[in-house]
């Protein structure tokens, strides 16, 4: 029997988990956020198989939709007109705070099965304000993500929303974690564009053992910013 004299930890691999605003008023756009989404994750899965992805898509009818949980990268599906139809409203707080609680138990689980925990980026995509939570109030979220960030997760905040930082600010998300955009064709792609280098970068310097700056993880630009 051969035995193994590598003693060198491997690095954990990457959770990505995304909650994707499905409500009425992304129809506008929603064949650039289809495309850009599309984009965010081929390069995603361009950049390496050490990560996992999750997306939910979020509205007054479903607050949790779950279109893939945890997938390998490579295995992950693009986004339609299929799987992706605008409706509703946005209950934004409930969406966070029940996707947070999956992404928990999921992380709980693979301690409890012997694997390591996942290094976890939770992204938000939207494009208006709160109007539809039932379960959960701003206190409430603004714990959980309090306490996660405590816990080394990374959250990220896009927003076409008039007031994305104020918003942004609320849930207490960081400014340097939080991007905004127009919402029309070319600022929606040039989100998501800074979200998926963004990405690519957290990945990166994590392979070469680098510290990450969670304040600061739109660290390579945001793009859309620039035609506000």
């Amino acid at each position: 029997m051969t035995q193994n004299t590598n003693h060198q930890p491997a690095a954990n691999g990457t959770h990505i988990a995304v909650l994707l605003d499905r409500s009425g008023s992304m129809s506008s756009i929603v064949n650039d956020v289809i495309g850009g989404f599309n984009t965010f994750l081929t390069e995603q899965q361009q950049n390496g198989s050490d990560a996992r992805i999750s997306i939910i898509l979020f509205d007054s009818q479903d607050p949790q939709e779950v279109v893939v949980w945890g997938a390998p990268i490579s295995e992950a599906v693009s986004l339609d007109r299929h799987s992706y139809v605008p409706r509703g409203g946005t209950p934004l707080l409930d969406a966070t705070g029940l996707a947070i609680g999956r992404v928990m138990v999921d992380q709980q689980a693979r301690v409890a099965t012997g694997r390591p925990k996942d290094d976890i980026i939770f992204v938000t995509i939207t494009d208006g304000e709160e109007n539809q939570s039932h379960e959960y109030n701003l206190e409430q979220v603004r714990n959980l993500i309090a306490e996660r960030t405590a816990d080394g997760w990374q959250f990220v905040f896009l927003s076409a929303g008039l007031d994305a930082y104020a918003d942004a600010a609320r849930f207490g998300y960081d400014q340097g974690a939080t991007s905004a955009w127009k919402a029309d064709a070319m600022n929606s792609r040039a989100a998501m564009r800074s979200m998926s280098r963004a990405t690519m970068n957290f990945r990166d310097k994590k392979r070469m053992g680098m510290q990450t700056d969670a304040k600061d993880f739109f660290e390579t630009g945001k793009d859309a910013e620039e035609e506000m």
